[in-house]
Order: C-alpha cells, then structure tokens, then sequence
C-alpha cells in the first residue's frame, strides 16, 4: 500500500540528546490533541504516525499519512521553539513523498540506528544472550511479530509469510526502569517500511530506528 510520507531533518549548533525538548514536546501534545478528537480513527491502529528521533546528535522526526499534518504544523512552528531550545536550529530540510508499506517479493536488508527495544533481559536467559545464533533465533520471532503488528494496524491483510534473517550485535543495552534489552544490528524481510520508521517497544521515544540499506 501506498502512505503519505514527510520527512524532517534538522542540524543544530550543538549536539542533541534524545529525551524532551521543546521540540518533542511540541510533537507529543499535537499527537495527544489528534487523538482526542471526537470520532478519530487513525489510518495506521495504533501504530504512531508522527516519530521523533535523535540521530547521531540531530534531531529527525517523520510522519506518515495524518502524521504529515501534524509534522507540517511542527515546521510552521520552528521558529518559536528555536527561541525556547537550549540549542538552536541552523538548518532544516524537508522531504514529501509516497512510500510503500507492505509484504515485498524480494527481502529487503535494514538496520537499527537506535536500539531495538525486544523483552526483559531475564527473559532471555544467560545461554542466549551469549549464544548469537540462539539470540538470533529467539529475537527474530519477536521481530516478526512487530512487523506483523504493523500490518494489522494497517489493515494489511496476512496472507504472506514473513522472510526473516536477522543479525544482531553482541553489545546491546538494558533500560534501567524496566530492564528491556535494547539490539543493534541488521535484518533482511520481505516487507516494506517507510525510510526512518521504528518497531518494537517505545517507537515513540525513537527507539528501534530502521535505515534501509
């Protein structure tokens, strides 16, 4: 299927760290104003539509179908939270186009850019965390049931099976407050995802990044 896509990158005069911002903030209460309209029933279930990421230090937020809407709003606004950030916009660049999202007939390679947020570090045992081929054995059917997930949110039927080869890296991280293991590393599947989308636990926040590549 085809979506609406927009993207927005930005260069500041200081590195940014991910967390909130005048920026985000902004993007979550258009988001949050969105969604309590009466009788809004958004394009994409439950998937968010409009992301904000924190990129190698710069901020990058993208949205797809409603989510440009929102995004369009946020660049209208730019100049007034340029006055309000502890660092300041220098460049910005903006990219509108119709992307697929869907099941594809040849697999398709990403990688994270941000880390993959999967299960509780407990839950995936010592012998498997150590072990590449079990971590990726285990991690890949909980890779598939995130992009299953983005194709019931938007109504793909699943009527394809999902191709997946997944490579993760030996480091990955943990969360302090909930102890979910976060995952770099590169995956090829047989479904089509927007460039700069996320997946997993806390798209929202900016993890689980993927760069086609």
């Amino acid at each position: 299927m085809l979506v609406n896509y927009l993207l927005l990158t930005l260069k500041t005069d200081r590195e940014v760290n991910l967390g909130a911002s005048p920026l985000s903030l902004q993007i979550t209460s258009l988001a949050q104003q969105l969604m309590e309209k009466p009788n809004y029933l958004p394009s994409g279930g439950k998937y968010p539509l409009i992301q904000y990421k924190v990129i190698r230090g710069a901020p990058l937020i993208v949205g797809i179908n409603e989510g440009c809407d929102l995004l369009w709003q946020v660049f209208d606004k730019l100049e007034d939270i340029n006055e309000i950030s502890p660092w300041k916009i220098t460049e910005k660049r903006i990219i509108e186009k119709k992307s697929e999202l869907g099941y594809t007939e040849e697999r398709v390679r990403y990688r994270f850019l941000t880390p993959w947020l999967t299960i509780q570090e407990a839950d995936l045992g010592k012998d498997t965390k150590n072990n590449q081929k079990q971590r990726n054995a285990a991690l890949s059917i909980i890779l598939e049931s995130n992009f299953l997930a983005v194709a019931r949110n938007f109504n793909i039927p699943l009527d394809q099976r999902l191709s997946i080869a997944l490579n993760t890296k030996d480091e990955f991280i943990v969360q302090r407050d909930t102890n979910i293991a976060g995952f770099f590393g590169s995956f090829y599947i047989n479904f089509q995802l927007p460039q700069f989308l996320g997946i997993g636990k806390s798209v929202t926040r900016g993890f689980g990044t993927l760069k086609q590549s």
